[in-house]
């Protein structure tokens, strides 16, 4: 049977010049992805995340 384990973040991102927010939010989320962890569920700001236990 698969384990897994939680992570809630909060994210709210503050746009700079030139970077709109889909692209802000985009490699916000890409940091996540690159150390395993699933996004799962978005409430307003509250992102939950879950990774597998291998």
């Amino acid at each position: 049977m698969k384990q897994f384990e939680y992570k809630v973040e909060i994210i709210q991102i503050q746009l700079k010049n030139g970077i709109d927010f889909n692209t802000a939010m985009t490699e916000k989320l890409n940091l996540f992805g690159e150390k395993g962890w699933e996004l799962s569920g978005v409430h307003g700001t509250v992102f939950y995340f879950k990774k597998e236990i291998t």
